[in-house]
Parts: structure tokens; C-alpha cells; sequence
């Protein structure tokens, strides 16, 4: 029985057999198991300090792990461990960070003990987070098993790293900003009015704010690729823009489900992660699609990594900007706002961008700089301080009333710096 169920999979699933094969695949599966199981006390520990308002504490947390994730990938990549050396990290950052949860009282034992007499209660309650819960792990996982039955594995490897770089605006902005929102706009909840207020300012300042991350990463990758990696990441060129454009809308989408949750509103947070959903899963099949038809519907020079991360960079955009607008509709925003609000920032961060590399490529091609990595690095360096200098300038002098409402609600050591450095009186 046991040779026909394996013949069985190389005849029906010949692409779940090859990956079968894989090198690093078994510990790589074991190691991220073991995360997902600590993956319960770690919530219950970020819940509680987040309850208690220890933000400022969090965020010093989050940024050591960051560095030694970091840190301790490039260690693992850099000693041969292959594929494991993006797992191994993210275990050991999570058992790191369990253990200050137990010494910072933020997690108990007594918290991990089985209350049964409860159980009905809180399952009663827990409908619509759950479905939430549900389609958040089927957007950021499903995409790749699609594409993995699909496309060659040099495809899916492109792709995966392009959509990393372009998520980690999401990951790294909207984890911590769900946290603080969340009980900020729990303070109105009850009040129509606070309510349209707080939720029309977070979702301006986000509109303003996010896009400069995402636009800057797409904007910077081919000098830093060239820089770095010498050529090898070259075939995420020409697609990182569109996953980078479709991650900020789905980051700012990700980011209002704090407020959400502080209003109380789960039927839209579940809303919102199979909105993501659509446009995750939906884009890779589309991609997917499309390179089985590639010959009848696209021309030769397109790259399958391009169609790839464009399909799924389009849809993203789509279903971001769907979930945006009917969540600012039933909190009244009008028409012509809203439409100024989606598009002003994304587009002031796209032609700040475009300006910073034409002037960062002519710079290279004007002075005749040697190729390689000193002229990357010379590329990176003037693309990186022109668009730092004119997105702080444009956004200054082109957007004072939201910028100014956004820093009004920082801590006042951060808002005094702020309003010094942007001539704020």
C-alpha cells in the first residue's frame, strides 16, 4: 500500500513529489511547527502588554528581535544551512521572545491551563475572529502552495523574496500600530462622532505615511540588489513595484483592523482578511493562469516572475482598495475625499521615487562610475538621500494639516522633536 500511495502522488500530484525532494524541506517543516506551537503563549503575552498600555516596552522588544533575526539569518544563510537558515531564525527570536514574557509577567502558566467551564461561552464569542484568524493564515500561505503546483520552483523562489521585501512594511508597521490603535479607538467607541473622527484621522495619516515605505523599497531595490546580491534577485526588478504598490494598500487595509477591533466591529475584520484573501490567493492563481496560456495571451519577453508578482501586486491593489472604501463609507467619508485620500499619497511617494533613481542613474551614467558594486553602492547612496530629502519636503509643505494632526497624538518628547524639525510652532 505504501508503494502505490507514493506512485499514486508522482502520477496525480507530480509537483507535491518534487517538493518532496527538496533539500532542508523536513527540518525546515519541524522547525516551523515547533514555532506555531509556542505561537499561542506568545499571543497571550503581546495581549496583555498591550492591554496594559506597555507600548514603548513592545516596541524596544520588537526592535532587538528584529536585529537579531536579522542577524542570525545572515549567520545561518552565510554557513550553508540552506532554506533553514529563514526558519531556524524565526523559532529562536519566538522562544526568545516567550521567555521575557514569563520574566516580564506578561504570560503565566496559569494562563496555558484548560478552563473548560468556559469554553461554550468564549466559542460563542470567538465566531468571527476565528474566521478572521482563519483567512489571515489562508492569505499569507495559501499563494505559495498555489504557485508551487504551478510554476517552476526558480519562479516561486523569485517571487517569494520579492513578496517578502514588499510585505515588510505590513509586517513590521501594522502588528505594531493594530496594537496601539486598538485601544485608542476603543476610548470612543459608543460615540458616532469620535468614531468617523478617529477612524477618518488614522486612515489619512495612513494614506500619507505608509506609502513613502513600500514606493522607497521598489524604488531602492535594483541598486541594492546589485549591491548585495550581485545579480542574482535581478528577475524581481521589473515586478517588485507592483507587489510593492499592492502592499500598501493591503498594509493601510491591515492597519484599520486595530481600530476595528477596538470598535468592536469583527464582522469587519473578518471582512477584511478574506478581502486579502481575494487578493493574495486570487492573484497568484491568475498568474498562474496566465503562464499556463502565456503563448495565446503574453508576448515572450515578459518573465514569468514579472507576470507573477504583477498579477498578484494588481489584485492585491484591487481588493485593498474595495475593503478601504467600504469601510471609510459607513463611517461617512464622502466621495471626493476619499478618492483624494486613496490617491494623493501613493502617488506624491511614486513621483518622489521616480525622481530619486532617475537622478541616482543619471548621476552614475553621467560621471562614467565603474559598474559593480562600487557604482550600486554610489546608485544606492544618491538614490536614498534624494528621496529622503524630497518626500520629508513634499510631505511638509503638501500635506501640513494631516501631518500635523498625526503628530499631535505622538508622546510629547517625540511630538516637541517633531514639530522642531518640521517648523511646527
Amino acid at each position: 500500500p505504501v508503494a502505490q500511495s507514493s506512485e499514486l502522488i508522482q502520477t496525480a500530484f507530480p509537483a507535491v513529489a518534487r517538493a518532496s525532494d527538496l533539500p532542508g524541506l523536513s527540518p525546515t517543516l519541524w522547525t516551523l511547527t515547533v514555532r506555531q506551537v509556542i505561537g499561542g503563549p506568545l499571543t497571550i503575552g503581546r495581549m496583555r502588554m498591550s492591554v496594559e498600555l506597555r507600548f514603548q516596552e513592545l516596541a524596544k522588544l520588537d526592535t532587538v528581535l528584529a536585529m537579531l533575526r536579522l542577524a542570525l539569518t545572515w549567520v545561518a544563510a552565510a554557513s550553508g544551512m540552506g532554506v533553514l537558515a529563514l526558519a531556524l531564525p524565526h523559532l529562536a527570536m519566538g522562544v526568545v521572545e516567550l521567555l521575557y514574557y514569563f520574566i516580564g509577567n506578561a504570560c503565566k502558566l496559569s494562563d496555558l491551563r484548560w478552563n473548560g467551564s468556559g469554553f461554550r461561552e468564549l466559542a460563542a464569542k470567538m465566531r468571527w475572529p476565528l474566521i478572521a484568524a482563519v483567512a489571515n493564515s489562508i492569505s499569507t500561505q495559501i499563494n505559495l502552495l498555489v504557485l508551487g503546483l504551478l510554476v517552476p520552483a526558480s519562479t516561486l523562489g523569485v517571487f517569494y523574496f520579492a513578496f517578502q521585501l514588499a510585505s515588510q512594511p505590513t509586517v513590521f508597521l501594522a502588528a505594531a500600530l493594530q496594537n496601539v490603535l486598538a485601544p485608542f479607538l476603543a476610548r470612543d467607541r459608543g460615540n458616532p462622532i469620535l468614531e468617523r473622527l478617529g477612524m477618518e484621522r488614522i486612515f489619512a495619516a495612513g494614506m500619507l505615511f505608509v506609502p513613502i515605505t513600500p514606493v522607497a523599497t521598489a524604488s531602492f531595490f535594483p541598486s541594492l540588489e546589485r549591491l548585495l546580491w550581485g545579480g542574482r534577485w535581478a528577475a524581481a526588478n521589473s515586478g517588485i513595484m507592483f507587489l510593492c504598490v499592492g502592499a500598501t494598500y493591503a498594509t493601510i487595509a491591515t492597519i484599520l483592523t486595530g481600530p476595528l477591533l477596538g470598535l468592536r466591529q469583527f464582522k469587519a475584520v473578518a471582512a477584511f482578511e478574506a478581502g486579502k484573501v481575494v487578493g493574495t490567493v486570487g492573484g497568484a492563481a491568475l498568474g498562474a493562469l496566465l503562464l499556463w496560456r502565456r503563448e495565446a495571451l503574453l508576448p515572450d519577453w515578459v518573465s514569468e516572475e514579472t507576470i507573477v508578482c504583477a498579477t498578484t501586486g494588481s489584485m492585491m491593489t484591487v481588493a485593498s482598495l474595495g475593503q478601504l472604501v467600504w469601510i471609510m463609507r459607513k463611517y461617512g467619508t464622502e466621495w471626493n475625499t476619499l478618492v483624494r485620500m486613496l490617491t494623493f499619497g501613493p502617488l506624491l511617494a511614486t513621483l518622489t521615487a521616480v525622481a530619486a533613481q532617475s537622478i541616482g542613474h543619471s548621476l552614475v551614467t553621467t560621471l562614467a562610475l565603474p559598474g559593480g558594486r562600487l557604482g550600486a553602492a554610489i546608485e544606492l547612496g544618491t538614490v536614498c538621500s534624494v528621496y529622503g530629502v524630497l518626500i520629508i519636503m513634499a510631505v511638509r509643505f503638501t500635506a501640513e494639516g494631516t501631518v500635523r494632526d498625526t503628530v499631535s497624538v505622538l508622546p510629547a518628547k517625540i511630538r516637541d522633536r517633531l514639530n522642531g524639525v518640521l517648523g511646527f510652532h
